[in-house]
């Protein structure tokens, strides 16, 4: 045996799963992008992480929807270490993000402030095609 000890397999590393899904930009699309999540973490035995999941990507997929001229938007969800869900909304449009702020009686404005509350962490990234935001979730937090 070449490259290992007598009697100990070898093993292959094992991808972590991921998921993507890509939407039209129409008033549809954050349900569909919750129920593609909702099904994905009962898939991988994370159902407690299924509730802020959902409401994270709807919000997030709403922003894209409503903020952005982007005519589709893109839905990933991986686990990018054991402990941690990454959720990541694809938009093609190239403008700021607004700062995460709602005045006080304002009936929109506020996912940001959601997913700043309800996440561990987040950010937004540029990329060649528009940009990029994600959030992460600690698979070991009590859910909701």
């Amino acid at each position: 045996m070449t490259g290992a000890t007598a009697g100990v397999a070898e093993t292959a590393p094992v991808a972590r799963p991921s998921y993507r899904a890509n939407h039209v930009a129409r008033h549809t699309a954050p349900a569909t992008a919750r129920h593609g999540v909702a099904r994905t973490l009962k898939t991988w035995g994370l159902e407690h992480m299924a509730d802020t999941a959902e409401l994270l990507v709807s919000e997030l997929v709403t922003n894209a929807i409503t903020h952005t001229t982007s005519r589709t938007v893109g839905v990933a969800v991986t686990c990018p270490v054991e402990s941690t869900i990454r959720i990541v909304v694809m938009d093609t449009d190239r403008s700021e993000l607004p700062p995460p702020e709602a005045g006080g009686d304002e009936e929109s404005g506020r996912g940001l402030l959601l997913v700043d509350k309800l996440s561990d962490r987040w950010g937004v990234e540029r990329v060649a095609t528009g940009k990029r935001v994600w959030c992460d979730l600690d698979t070991r937090r009590v859910a909701l």
